[in-house]
């Protein structure tokens, strides 16, 4: 077949291959051959763009090592920071459980259960022992209550709070009611006001009296929180 006679549709179908040399040596001169001869097909190759293609940066190799070394890094300080994290939470659940939880189950021992676990109570010896279980990881709520059954309204004490707090002591109060109010009063053990346990003093003559007034009720009720609940009082 003779070179001349290639017809340009064919050669306009090789230009491609051969602007972008990627075509044989064998092509490659076929087409020059023809460009030669061909004004047309010449013109066509002169004006014919070929894309560039992006050349890709190879990253340098340093830079690629501190990269990976980096998110190595930041790895390790996300777990550590997870590690921490569950270390706390297990650490908080524990403590929990040993200062809130455990006592707490002492407490309700032989007790019905009322409101789906919210409330354990029961009557014994002629008193209504209350218990209200602290919420789960709360080192603040959870109390015991106790009053007399079928109190009289002679009765003016209601009923007697206890505290039992993480920090290892005990609070109380009273409730006692007179005819005008009803006032709740922070009490020791032995029976005296306790001020650390009352915000305001402006009434604490006034409270110290109805302690002493209702002396021999406060001291009932006490007496029953200490045989139900003295060995795990402190």
């Amino acid at each position: 077949m003779n070179k001349n006679c290639i017809p340009c549709n064919v050669i306009v179908d090789l230009l491609p291959i051969y602007k972008e040399d990627i075509c044989s040596d064998e092509t490659r001169e076929l087409v020059e051959e023809h460009l030669r001869s061909c004004e047309d097909c010449r013109q066509l190759c002169e004006n014919m763009t070929v894309p560039q293609t992006e050349k890709k940066v190879v990253p340098n190799e340093a830079v690629t090592f501190k990269k990976v070394e980096k998110k190595l890094k930041r790895g390790k300080i996300y777990r550590r920071i997870l590690i921490f994290l569950f270390a706390a939470f297990a650490a908080v659940n524990v403590a929990w459980l040993k200062l809130k939880f455990f006592p707490y189950k002492d407490y309700i021992a032989d007790m019905a259960e009322y409101n789906n676990g919210e409330l354990y109570q029961t009557l014994e010896g002629g008193f209504y022992y209350n218990v209200i279980e602290p919420h789960y990881l709360s080192f603040f709520d959870g109390k015991l209550y106790i009053w007399k059954e079928a109190s009289n309204k002679e009765r003016k004490v209601s009923e007697l709070t206890v505290i039992p707090r993480v920090t290892g002591d005990t609070k109380y109060a009273v409730t006692v009611r007179t005819e005008t109010e009803v006032n709740s009063i922070p009490i020791t053990e032995s029976l005296e006001f306790d001020p650390s346990g009352y915000k305001v003093h402006d009434n604490d003559e006034k409270l110290k009296r109805l302690i002493k007034e209702n002396h021999d009720e406060i001291e009932e009720l006490m007496q029953a929180a200490q045989d139900k609940w003295g060995e795990y009082l402190k």
